[in-house]
């Protein structure tokens, strides 16, 4: 089974629409690399129940923004996280730690994409 069928309610908790979009447009291009990630993030890690979604998530943005250079996953991860029930401000303090721990750069970086590709997207969808 194509690994986007057994994960769909959680990829669509992440993304509504995202399970059609990696069928479509990414899988059929990458088959066994989209593959392995699905089962890798929506079947592994996101399925442990230790920590809880949200909290988990936290670390995914954080861990994200500390490395650089994985613009477009973390503004991804951004809007899954709004989608998840995380708050603006949860996710500003996710920055917080990243300019502690990684550097004002990271953090600068990661609260830029949030504000050009999530926060005002987001303002342009309520319009």
């Amino acid at each position: 089974m194509i690994p986007h069928n057994k994960h769909r309610e959680l990829i669509e908790k992440f993304s509504p629409g995202g399970t059609e979009w990696g069928k479509k447009d990414f899988r059929p291009v990458f088959p066994d690399l989209v593959d392995h990630l699905v089962d890798d993030i929506y079947g592994f890690a996101y399925m442990r129940e230790t920590i809880d979604i949200k909290t988990r998530h936290l670390i995914s943005i954080g861990i994200l923004s500390a490395m650089g250079g994985c613009e477009n996953q973390l503004e991804f991860q951004l809007k899954a996280a709004l989608n998840l029930g995380l708050t603006e401000e949860e996710i500003k303090e996710a920055f917080i730690q990243v300019c502690v721990f990684a550097g004002n750069a990271r953090a600068i970086n990661a609260a830029r994409i949030f504000y050009d590709k999530v926060l005002e997207s987001k303002v342009e969808n309520d319009k």
